[in-house]
């Protein structure tokens, strides 16, 4: 018989769970939408774009590209791919999520530990996006507008 303590334990664990996992994926989205933005800039500009910009771009494509590894499995394109390739953060978060809500019990100490470690990981990730988005991107358009770079292309 699960106690009424040991039932909240587990809804509260799997709630924290599910928002860090929510996080991850909304930085993954993030993340494809500013090399989204980013490829179509340099595909408008093409051999036009000056160095600094092309440069600056690369920059912030390398950083994002980073921290969407450490966070997504990239290269996993079907079911059979996780065998060649290992999971990521989000991957083991959700396995995490699905091991905790097996049954009624609160969570495990090693459940509890294992969040511990793969919430750190995936703070620092976040952090280096945040650093991107803030200082980067800031920069970036900064140079976009010092270079003049029009916002519209017609070529």
């Amino acid at each position: 018989k699960i106690l009424q303590s040991e039932y909240e334990e587990q809804v509260n664990f799997l709630l924290k769970t599910k928002d860090k996992f929510s996080d991850t994926q909304r930085a993954i989205k993030q993340i494809h939408e500013l090399r989204k933005q980013l490829n179509t800039l340099n595909g408008r500009m093409g051999k036009d774009m000056p160095k600094e910009i092309k440069t600056a771009s690369d920059s912030i494509q390398k950083k994002i590209t980073r921290v969407e590894e450490a966070l997504y499995q990239t290269k996993a394109k079907s079911g059979q791919d996780v065998l060649n390739y290992p999971i990521r953060l989000n991957d083991k978060l959700a396995n995490l999520y699905t091991v905790a809500s097996s049954g009624y019990a609160a969570p495990s100490k090693q459940s509890k530990e294992v969040y511990d470690v793969l919430v750190t990981k995936i703070d620092a990730q976040l952090e280096i996006l945040k650093r991107v988005k803030e200082n980067d991107v800031k920069d970036f358009n900064a140079l976009l507008k010092q270079k003049d770079v029009p916002v519209i292309f017609v070529k």
